[in-house]
């Protein structure tokens, strides 16, 4: 990049900062000290998510939670509120680019410390989860010398109708079946990113552009170790300043429950989402042609099995490096 590109850069980035400081409000809570990982989370409306959330991600390691609340109508921000764990940030500001209130949080408690960047309806899976805690993880991230980890972000759906899924508020997710689209349903584009090494490109497509025509960004950047440098852009979906392992995990998508119809008619009446909610609208499009019903399974769509089987799909990236560290701090 040009030195005035990076002038550029520079002063665009030090007025999102600006920007986000003046929207977000602090609440409640706090970010205690130490080394666990914390979860930094933008979200709205997500009460029927976030009690697993908040079970799954304590399990596995995560210590503190930071989160900032868009605007919730349906009891989230009073949740969260009586969290003692979660140090809690309100805005009503314009939910499109949120990467700048991620980026505001890893700089105020994140610096030097790990960092998982995920939604409400998003489950970090990588090789041998169930034995290697997220703070392991980190630590064997850190022993090789990366300070991040690039993930897929892996739609699953049920089996029939959104409408007969019946999710109940803190159910594991995993107590019932879900299917994916074959990896191949994915195709790489360049990559939009503009320091780091490791990745060449991102992946685009799966199972929504099969649905609903459309074409998103499937790469995420869910677990970093904040250093200055580093910044999220795009909706988080590109990181500068990364350093990445040849591992890749996924992030397991919980967005079509039977909330999902609900919630795309907010979306489109919010208009918030980036491209003028491109997105939202073309899910309410294929709604209403179909009376309200959506169904994704198809001929080609996988039952999910575990991580063993989305390493042999192609999804999940192992490596021998961490095959041996597995094998020496597994939890049992």
């Amino acid at each position: 990049m040009s030195l005035s590109g990076n002038i550029l850069t520079l002063i665009n980035r030090v007025t999102q900062e600006l920007k986000a400081s003046r929207e977000l409000i602090h609440l409640s809570g706090k970010v205690r000290s130490g080394s666990s990982p914390i979860a930094i989370s933008v979200l709205h409306n997500e009460m029927l998510r976030l009690p697993r959330f908040l079970e799954h991600y304590r399990a596995a390691g995560v210590g503190n939670f930071v989160v900032i609340d868009n605007n919730s109508t349906d009891g989230t921000r009073e949740y969260l509120s009586s969290q003692k764990d979660v140090c809690l940030y309100f805005t009503d500001a314009h939910f499109e680019g949120k990467e700048r209130w991620v980026n505001l949080m890893l700089r105020r408690h994140g610096l030097g410390r790990w960092c998982l960047v995920v939604d409400a309806d998003e489950i970090l899976a990588y090789p041998d989860a169930s034995g290697i805690s997220i703070p392991a993880l980190c630590r064997y991230l850190e022993g090789i010398g990366s300070n991040a980890l690039h993930a897929i972000l892996l739609d699953l759906y049920p089996k029939g109708q959104l409408a007969e899924v019946n999710y109940g508020q803190g159910e594991d997710y995993f107590d019932r079946d879900w299917y994916f689209d074959p990896f191949e349903s994915l195709y790489p584009a360049p990559r939009h990113f503009h320091r780091g090494t490791g990745l060449d490109h991102r992946f685009m497509g799966g199972m929504r552009k099969r649905v609903f025509g459309v074409a998103p960004c499937c790469t995420k950047f869910p677990l970093l170790r904040y250093e200055r440098g580093m910044f999220l852009s795009d909706g988080q979906h590109y990181l500068e300043g990364g350093r990445f392992p040849e591992l890749r995990a996924v992030l397991y998508h919980f967005k079509y429950l039977q909330d999902f119809e609900v919630n795309v008619l907010n979306e489109v009446r919010r208009n918030q989402y980036i491209k003028a909610s491109s997105e939202y609208a073309a899910y309410a499009k294929l709604m209403e042609c179909n009376g309200g019903s959506v169904s994704f399974r198809n001929e080609n769509s996988i039952l999910l099995s575990g991580t063993k089987q989305l390493e042999s799909c192609g999804y999940l990236v192992n490596s021998p490096d961490y095959m041996r560290f597995s094998a020496q701090h597994r939890e049992v």
